[in-house]
């Protein structure tokens, strides 16, 4: 049957995992000729004409029998076997097939096989050559890894013999004290958002360390952070901690100066601590209700060069360990840093941080320009390299703090769906991430067009090819020092909302068996909780598949309504899940009782005149009631007589609102909660605001108190105490 253009296009995109139509708020929308042929081409497959969607169709056809074995085989170890396809010749299948299981341990397995006992699971005639795949079936290494399987034989294809075998565990880790019924609690915290007396306007590694112990006080076990990977330091007021330049290296704003070796009696460092200028910045900054991230970075660049000076000279014993970092680091840590000197050059030239806007010559960290301007430029480099470092040493002294303190979970990370289109990250690898998407969220009711998040996705085909290592990388990156990790978006696994420029966005798919194997896999290594934000729109079947392999649901009670807008009961909440009262993307508990999302949002322009900001107000009004019947029903009562149609009309907040519905949530069989002290401070500014850049001062608003002052907090020590009873029964 000979096939039109759009019909190819079509067959191609089935192939490539693009979806064809999904549901949103509004209805069903079908993914348009354009949107297909937009995404192919930013995936690597050429349609712009007739002539390219054929030959590209060709290609994707012939691919599976170019090589002898497929890139890559993820399998769980309960499955005992693999089954996998191996290319024959089809005229050469009488010869026997050889195999070898090279564990990565260094254990070998050999075995073999008659080849005609193979059966055939399918065949293609290329050019006048004949292909089968033929299924080997073949015990399972018992140990968990990263494995080696090699075939060879006459009538096996002579490429591609070789191939990753990965078993994987059935489930994620968990620590024993929760395998017991222990259901932890603790604190999600905005990093940059701590106030503390030593700081230098915004929360440090030595913050988050006193973190730790007030969690340990308030009977704690967890300290939750946002991202804290590599920003742009050649422009700092990029805040956000979802946009980062690399997730494989920490952000050196977070590095507490005063904390570093090469600090101890460096009499330059002394001396601009206590000059005029700074002496006076550092009293704005840390006064300032808002972190100014480029004065900070200002305050911090000079320390860190005084830093790097003292370091030159440093004994043995320091280099060593920063020569140690930077082998483990390899390329990609040389990658990180090239781009950092590379993006100060350039914005120094009134250009743009990102790599497309530098020309050709810098197009990779590979071209001659830019490995010419790396020797160069060799002592800049290792100065971030340190700096890198400094961030690394750091922050593993918090997680051997978290140790120490006895927290049974400890640090909780957050892992960021992606990273920034034009960044570090992707400027290495090029050929894994499409630079041209933007991954984001279709319409909803506060963004009618869906939501661009300017981070790119990783091409599904090529993670395969490349047998997932990148993304192994980043996982392990960053559960190393954490007792769990949050996967941001976790709908990742299995489909990415994907947006070309100038067109409209849909769904691509991912190897969601192959990914999560990966995820558990990483999370045993590192003895690390996983935890998948699963909010939005959700594959009916994909919670199913999260807790079958132990990925902890995310659980936030204002999104857990049943179809007349009641709040579900807290009995039919998995046992498998985290619980919390809202996120860093949603309003404070008091500013969601005001409605301050609401009037925010028409401030600054997400709700026009097309009724959705009236739809908003009288929503919220039902939320509030729904509210007060679900923790009534309880015995819950937390609404005063005297300022009743105040407070439920949500001009005035409940006094008791927040202690009450923590301790609703507490009784919740979840096995983790999170408690944010954003609403036991009664704060109402809202951290972010989902789908807006300069609109709002997203991820600056800093907290009302110090840490200092939090042990002695009333509200701290009376909700924390409720809390901790009800955890503990």
């Amino acid at each position: 049957m000979v096939l039109d253009y759009s019909q190819i296009v079509d067959a191609l995109a089935e192939k490539t995992g693009i979806l064809p139509e999904f549901e949103a708020d509004g209805g069903i929308y079908t993914t348009s000729f354009e949107t297909k042929k937009a995404l192919l081409d930013s995936l690597g497959i050429p349609v712009r004409t007739l002539k390219e969607a054929k030959e590209s169709l060709k290609v994707a056809e012939e691919k599976p029998y170019t090589t002898a074995l497929p890139p890559v085989t993820v399998v769980c170890m309960t499955k005992k076997t693999a089954e996998i396809d191996v290319t024959f010749v089809a005229s050469k299948t009488s010869a026997p097939l050889s195999f070898e299981i090279i564990q990565e341990n260094g254990d070998v397995f050999s075995g073999q096989r008659n080849s005609d006992d193979l059966p055939v699971t399918d065949s293609l005639t290329i050019g006048k050559t004949e292909y089968e795949h033929r299924r080997l079936t073949i015990d399972l290494p018992e140990q968990i890894g990263y494995h080696t399987l090699r075939v060879s034989g006459e009538g096996v294809l002579n490429r591609g013999g070789e191939m990753p075998l990965i078993v994987v565990p059935e489930k994620c880790y968990m620590p024993e004290t929760m395998q017991q019924g222990a259901k932890p609690w603790g604190f999600p915290v905005q990093l940059y958002a701590l106030r503390s007396k030593h700081n230098w306007g915004i929360g440090d590694f030595s913050d988050l360390k006193e973190m730790l112990g007030v969690a340990k006080f308030f009977g704690a076990d967890i300290v939750g952070i946002n991202p804290v990977n590599v920003a742009f330091m050649a422009k700092p007021e990029t805040a956000s901690p979802y946009y980062s330049s690399c997730r494989l290296f920490l952000n050196p704003l977070y590095i507490d100066v005063t904390a570093v070796p090469e600090a101890e009696n460096n009499d330059a460092l002394k001396k601009y601590m206590q000059s005029k200028s700074f002496v006076s910045a550092l009293k704005k900054v840390r006064s300032d209700s808002l972190v100014d991230y480029k004065a900070v970075a200002k305050l911090k660049k000079k320390a860190f060069e005084l830093l790097f000076e003292k370091f030159k000279k440093a004994a043995n014993e320091r280099r060593k360990a920063f020569d140690l970092f930077c082998e483990k680091g390899g390329h990609d840590l040389q990658t990180a840093a090239l781009y950092q000197v590379l993006a100060d050059y350039f914005v120094g030239k009134k250009k743009k941080i990102g790599f497309k806007s530098w020309g050709k010559q810098y197009a990779s960290p590979d071209t001659p320009a830019s490995l010419n301007f790396a020797e160069e430029n060799a002592e800049k480099i290792t100065y971030y390299k340190y700096l890198f470092w400094l961030a690394d040493e750091q922050f593993q002294a918090v997680s051997i703090e978290s140790e120490r303190q006895g927290l049974s979970v400890g640090l909780y990370q957050d892992l960021a769906v992606g990273v920034a289109a034009e960044s570090a990250e992707t400027w290495g690898n090029q050929r894994l991430f499409a630079t041209d998407l933007s991954i984001g969220s279709p319409p909803d009711m506060f963004n009618a067009n869906g939501q661009e998040w300017g981070v790119a996705p990783m091409r599904p085909e090529v993670m395969r090819q490349e047998a997932y290592a990148s993304y192994r990388r980043v996982l392990s990156a960053n559960m190393k020092y954490a007792g769990a990790v949050r996967i941001d978006h976790v709908m990742g696994l299995v489909r990415l909302f994907c947006i070309p420029k100038k067109e409209k966005g849909a769904y691509i798919r991912y190897n969601v068996n192959d990914l999560i194997g990966i995820v558990a896999l990483e999370s045993h290594r590192n003895k690390c909780l996983v935890v998948g934000e699963d909010l939005g729109v959700v594959p009916g079947f994909f919670r199913e598949i999260l807790e079958k392999a132990g990925i902890l649901s995310f659980r936030v009670f204002r999104y857990e309504q049943q179809n007349d807008g009641r709040y579900k009961p807290l009995n039919i909440y998995p046992k498998t899940a985290l619980v919390a009262a809202g996120t860093h993307d949603m309003p404070t508990l008091i500013g969601f009782w005001l409605g301050t999302d609401i009037e925010t949002a028409k401030k600054i322009g997400l709700m026009g005149n097309d009724g959705r900001y009236e739809q908003a107000l009288a929503m919220r009004t039902k939320d509030r009631y729904a509210m007060v019947e679900t923790l009534a029903s309880h015995g819950l009562w937390f609404v005063s007589a005297e300022s009743f149609e105040d407070e439920i009309n949500g001009k005035k907040a409940p006094a008791r609102l927040t202690e009450v519905l923590y301790s609703y949530l507490a009784s919740a069989p979840c096995c983790l909660l999170l408690v944010q002290l954003e609403d036991i401070l009664e704060q109402t500014e809202q951290m972010n605001v989902p789908g807006t850049n300069l609109e709002y001062p997203n991820w600056r608003c800093k907290l009302p108190k110090t840490i200092e002052n939090l042990y002695n907090d009333e509200k701290m020590k009376r909700i924390c105490t409720v809390i901790r009873r009800i955890r503990q029964n």
